[in-house]
């Protein structure tokens, strides 16, 4: 039969009653390492992204060498591609595209020895090619409807036309601050606007490309001249060499760079620049 207890009895002692500091050897120990402890994780990077899938139909495979770019949108993708068609004297038209998971498991077993690599950006040098190429620009690639939302909810102010010849270096340095004051609030899920990958953190994109494949080799901007040869070679490739394509800004990022872009910047990709070293932006990093 069930029941329930008066209360409970007057005899009942409680077991091991001293204090936590008595029951050990080595107080003094314990308590300086419990201070040390972060229950709570408040000195790890936050990172607030979505997650990002494997996005494979973006790989690029070369036409005949074992060879599989992993592209980081808004970074060097043109130079790269250039210089992966290089390799076997081909038109980047023949680049292998869009393939799907299957598609890149098949390509993957069928040579062995095969590299994948991927190529990182300077976070202020992407930032501003992606706020040059997408938001300020008026052509086909554009974010319009981003673009107005910005000039609605962020006072964004940028000509309605692209080029405008009254458009100098102080108002781009504004609109391209204004722009990254945006990708804070967008990173930290504190807009309705989408986390585009032109943008999105590159370990945040590396993290997604993972549930595929991890790249063999990260390369640095500044690396990809003597990168990107070497890592032919190893697959007996042609050493074919790394064409330099800047992107096409109205208004450079060395005549706008200050200490203050360049703190935000970090404020907005602290991971990215924990996790790959990234030091101050320098036109000598440029890709």
């Amino acid at each position: 039969m069930r029941g329930s207890l008066d209360g409970l009895s007057k005899t009942l002692k409680r077991q091991n009653p001293e204090p936590v500091v008595e029951k050990v050897s080595n107080p003094a120990e314990m308590t300086r390492a419990i201070a040390r402890l972060d229950r709570f994780n408040l000195t790890r990077t936050p990172n607030f992204e979505p997650r990002r899938g494997a996005a494979t139909p973006a790989y690029v495979a070369a036409a005949r060498a074992p060879l599989l770019f992993m592209p980081i949108k808004g970074g060097p993708e043109l130079s790269v591609e250039d210089w992966l068609a290089g390799v076997d004297g081909v038109a980047t038209r023949d680049l292998i595209r869009d393939m799907t998971q299957r598609d890149l498991k098949l390509w993957m077993r069928d040579r062995p020895g095969h590299r994948r690599f991927t190529v990182l950006a300077h976070p202020l040098e992407r930032a501003h090619r992606v706020f040059c190429e997408r938001i300020l620009s008026t052509g086909p690639a554009a974010f319009g409807r981003i673009r107005r939302i910005l000039q609605r909810s962020f006072d964004l102010s940028v000509p309605e036309m692209m080029p405008d010849p009254s458009y100098g270096p102080d108002r781009h340095r504004a609109a391209f601050e204004t722009f990254l004051t945006f990708l804070r609030a967008n990173l930290a899920g504190q807009t309705t606007v989408r986390v585009d990958a032109a943008w999105a953190g590159q370990a945040q994109v590396l993290q997604g490309y993972s549930e595929v494949a991890l790249p063999d080799e990260i390369i640095r901007p500044h690396e990809m001249a003597e990168a990107l040869p070497r890592l032919a070679a190893a697959v007996g490739g042609a050493p074919h060499p790394v064409p330099v394509m800047r992107a096409a800004t109205p208004v450079s990022l060395q005549s706008i760079h200050d200490r203050a872009l360049e703190a935000l910047v970090q404020d907005i990709y602290q991971r990215d620049y924990q996790l790959f070293g990234f030091r101050d932006w320098t036109p000598d990093q440029a890709a």
